[in-house]
């Protein structure tokens, strides 16, 4: 089973998704996180296109911090170091991949941008 997670705000339509998985050693429950990065220079009020994005981000952002996982990854490779993690040539470990930490420090960094948005578009 596959929970999509509507986290809007990178696009209107952006998700996530969480489900377990099972192999000889135990059960993981896997979060493939849509990180909400920053797409636009524009003031968020000028995106006419997408009238909700800063309360999307908002919501998205608060929304993340309260997922329970017990592995994570992301559309992209650099956003969960994978190549640290996992390093071409590594035998199966998904252990490597319990990383409550890195999430955190991913989303506390996409928080300070959002803010830092927050105030560079009041400042316009």
């Amino acid at each position: 089973q596959v929970t999509m997670l509507h986290h809007p705000g990178h696009t209107k339509g952006s998700c996530s998704y969480v489900f377990t998985v099972k192999d000889s050693g135990r059960s993981y429950r896997v979060l493939i996180a849509n990180m909400p990065s920053i797409i636009t220079d524009k003031k968020f009020a000028d995106v006419a296109a997408y009238p909700t994005i800063q309360q999307d981000y908002a919501y998205t952002l608060k929304a993340m911090k309260n997922i329970q996982f017990d592995i994570w990854l992301a559309a992209h490779a650099s956003q969960f170091n994978l190549h640290q993690k996992h390093p071409s040539g590594s035998a199966y470990n998904p252990s490597a991949f319990i990383d409550q930490k890195g999430y955190d420090d991913e989303l506390n960094d996409l928080q300070k941008k959002y803010d830092d948005k927050l105030k560079k578009d009041a400042e316009k």
